[in-house]
């Protein structure tokens, strides 16, 4: 094995290790507004709460059909191939969702499948989405 080949295992290995906070799977929005105790159950054992009241905010984005498409939590990817600074979120739904919060006008007709956002939105995305969002790290 080649000294490129082993840093690359070993930080793939210490990727892995930060994201073990991650769910194992994550659930839809519809079935979390039908859970008494919204939860998932993540990579490292422990169970992540998630806040009805957040649950609540969120479906006030979205129509209702889209419930079942949502994926909680939505994640925040932070990535060593961005500027620092900068965190990516993935998805469509997930773009507009995001957009609606930091109240960034739609443009007509624009859809995005991936979407940059800055660490000053971080703080309003946390605050009033703190249960529902998830740091990962990706390389």
């Amino acid at each position: 094995m080649s000294g490129e080949d082993s840093g690359k295992k070993i930080s793939l290995k210490f990727i892995q290790t930060l994201n073990r906070h991650l769910p194992t799977k994550r659930k839809t929005l519809k079935e979390l507004l039908l859970e008494d105790r919204p939860s998932i159950k993540n990579q490292d054992g422990t169970t992540h709460y998630f806040d009805k009241k957040e649950l609540e905010k969120l479906s006030s984005l979205i129509p209702e059909r889209e419930y079942g498409a949502l994926r909680l939590p939505l994640y925040l990817e932070m990535s060593s191939s961005l500027e620092r600074g900068n965190i990516k979120i993935s998805g469509r739904l997930e773009c507009r969702i995001i957009k609606k919060i930091l109240d960034i006008p739609e443009k007509n007709g624009e859809i995005r499948d991936s979407m940059i956002i800055h660490y000053p939105h971080l703080a309003k995305i946390r605050k009033e989405f703190s249960t529902t969002t998830q740091f990962m790290f990706t390389m």
